[in-house]
């Protein structure tokens, strides 16, 4: 992950793995500072910055000075680490066969994307699901859907789909909520171990 205050002997570590092809850069063009050197003073009144190396590179037999190294991926910095994180998930799906390996990385994988491209339902839509279901509490508060079990904890939820969500601070369950005839009928929840129950929504 890179940023443009990646600078100096950073950049080399990242423009050497680039060029050696041992490495996804994810971020943004760095400082472009590849020749080292210091101040030197030039008369009584005066100090001068020189240059006294250069570092030349066997495969591009030049370096970053005044460039900077782009990344294989731009984005803005603070999104780097959730981007880096996607694309790793994203390889690790793509290079197994094992159907509960997949559905753990696909756990974490929807829950990253939801915070880089966030979904937005509008207040109609959220407030659709608000009801009792068993001892699950669905409630609408400041422009916000909640999640609650009988007298426990109040979690915030967000949408990871139009009916589909996660719950912030409860990372192993999510809910879905279930409609027949564009009604909302049931909640379903769902466990990261793969597990579901449900429960339907209580007649009001």
């Amino acid at each position: 992950m890179t940023s443009n205050r990646t600078f100096s002997a950073a950049e080399e570590f990242c423009y050497n793995l680039k060029n050696l092809k041992r490495a996804t850069l994810i971020g943004e063009t760095t400082g472009g500072g590849a020749h080292p050197g210091g101040s030197q003073i030039a008369n009584e009144r005066f100090m001068v910055w020189i240059p006294t190396g250069r570092a030349i590179n066997p495969i591009t037999n030049t370096n970053w000075e005044g460039t900077g190294v782009t990344p294989h991926i731009e984005v803005k910095a603070d999104e780097a680490l959730t981007i880096a994180r996607i694309k790793a998930l994203e390889d690790l799906i793509d290079n197994t066969d094992n159907e509960e390996n997949t559905h753990f990385y696909n756990w974490s994988l929807r829950e990253l994307k939801s915070i880089s491209n966030p979904v937005i339902l509008e207040d109609s839509v959220l407030k659709s699901f608000i009801g009792t279901y068993g001892p699950r509490v669905i409630s609408f508060e400041n422009g916000k859907l909640f999640y609650q079990r009988d007298s426990g904890t109040k979690y915030e939820l967000v949408p990871l789909s139009q009916n589909e969500f996660r719950l912030i601070g409860l990372s192993y369950f999510r809910v879905k909520f279930l409609s027949e005839n564009n009604k909302i009928v049931a909640l379903k929840g769902l466990y990261e171990a793969g597990n579901t129950d449900k429960h339907l929504k209580n007649k009001e």
